[in-house]
């Protein structure tokens, strides 16, 4: 059985402080390709960047798509310097899956990886919607935060030390320079 999946995303803010914003075109009020990269891995299956007026969400603006079909994933995703840990992420996003099986299980993410200066990953958080299939577990260096409104536009918000510190106990906050922002569509199966 073909499965495809969907993940749809407005990020609004990302910032520290009173709103500095850390990401370029976060709001994505000009075309994709201005601050953002896509990665494809596995050529089985199809993909779709699409960009687009708020793609049905309540809040004005502009928001991005991310579609993949079958074996590996399709991802955009921004890396962005930070002074400290002491970062909020705000975004509203709606994730959206097709079926799966025991062999073939999609999953829709919002990723947050915590990473060196030199880009070498210290761990992550996941806002997922997944198939029951999902092998995905919780560990040290990695946080699943299960969304449970599937297809429902919804305001996330992120406290990125506060995260560290409560979830992330084998993520040393003090050697987190970058972050790397991604909406993520994942299929394992072919």
């Amino acid at each position: 059985m073909k499965q495809l999946w969907m993940l749809l995303a407005l990020l609004v803010a990302a910032g520290i402080g009173l709103g500095d914003q850390l990401l370029v075109n976060g709001d994505f009020a000009q075309p994709m390709d201005v601050g953002w990269t896509d990665t494809v891995v596995g050529v089985t299956g199809s993909s779709l960047f699409t960009w687009s007026d708020t793609l049905g969400s309540p809040t004005p603006g502009y928001a991005a798509c991310v579609y993949k079909t079958l074996a590996s994933y399709a991802a955009l995703g921004q890396t962005a310097a930070i002074p400290n840990a002491n970062v909020v992420f705000e975004w509203d996003g709606r994730l959206r899956i097709g079926g799966g099986s025991s062999t073939c299980w999609p999953t829709a993410a919002f990723l947050i990886n915590y990473q060196k200066s030199d880009g070498t990953s210290l761990g992550n958080s996941r806002f997922y919607l997944h198939d029951q299939y999902n092998t995905w577990t919780r560990s040290d260096t990695m946080d699943l935060l299960e969304v449970n409104t599937p297809d429902v536009w919804t305001h996330y918000s992120m406290n990125v030390a506060e995260e560290i510190s409560t979830k992330l106990p084998g993520v040393n906050a003090a050697d987190v320079a970058q972050i790397r922002f991604e909406l993520f569509s994942y299929d394992n199966g072919t």
